[in-house]
């Protein structure tokens, strides 16, 4: 069988118990992905191109400055400069303006890393169809999961197609799953906020730290 991309890190991810096993492998490939631009892109044509004209957004700019190396960091940040500055034009009326602050909006909201890993997230997902489809075992893991972050919970649903014969019953167990999951945490914020009724003042049971965080990365994913 052949697979856009290797399974191994979708079976690690299937395997463990965490909120969203696409959010883990995201997580995974987004480090790959800063690792990359702080070392062996820094002075690949290629790739500078690309960081020339998609940029870095703040979150991983943010994260490729925590990164050791600086200098890399820096010439990537002066050509992208470079680039932005010859994007702004003399103006002289309101129409000219506008005009080139939404051009420049478009370029600033851009991120050559935002582009790669949710590229390589729309083939996981692929992959996942197929793995159902295809492989007994993977099927099962599949079905014990918590289920997934809602951004990730859509991109599963969108390429559900790739599971070709199998797209009914995988999308039948999708759904399942993910509201399996939702339950889950309905419950756990019902059983939160009921730790602070005065009728359990006094009760030994504390509210767990987690419910919260676990009900935003399930619906917002990894922000937390």
């Amino acid at each position: 069988m052949q697979y856009h991309i290797q399974t191994e890190p979708i079976w690690e991810a299937f395997q463990s118990d965490c909120d969203c096993p696409m959010c883990r492998i995201y997580e995974k490939s987004e480090t790959r992905l800063v690792e990359q631009y702080l070392n062996e892109a820094v002075m690949e044509p290629d790739y500078r191109v690309e960081v020339n004209k998609y940029g870095f957004c703040k979150e991983h700019l943010r994260k490729l400055f925590a990164g050791k190396n600086k200098l890399g960091l820096a010439l990537q940040l002066h050509t992208r400069t470079l680039q932005v500055r010859s994007q702004i034009k003399p103006c002289s009326n309101y129409k000219q303006a506008l005009k080139q602050a939404v051009e420049l909006a478009e370029t600033l909201d851009s991120c050559v890393i935002c582009r790669s890993v949710d590229e390589m997230m729309k083939r996981y997902a692929y992959t996942v169809a197929q793995m159902y489809a295809l492989e007994e075992d993977f099927k099962h893991a599949f079905q014990k999961c918590n289920g997934f972050c809602m951004p990730h919970y859509t991109l599963l649903l969108r390429e559900s197609n790739k599971a070709g014969g199998k797209t009914a019953a995988y999308v039948t167990e999708l759904v399942y799953v993910q509201n399996r999951s939702l339950d889950r945490v309905c419950n756990d914020l019902d059983r939160f906020a009921q730790m602070f009724d005065y009728r359990n003042a006094g009760s030994a049971v504390r509210p767990d730290p987690e419910t919260v965080p676990s009900a935003i990365r399930k619906l917002k994913g990894r922000i937390l």
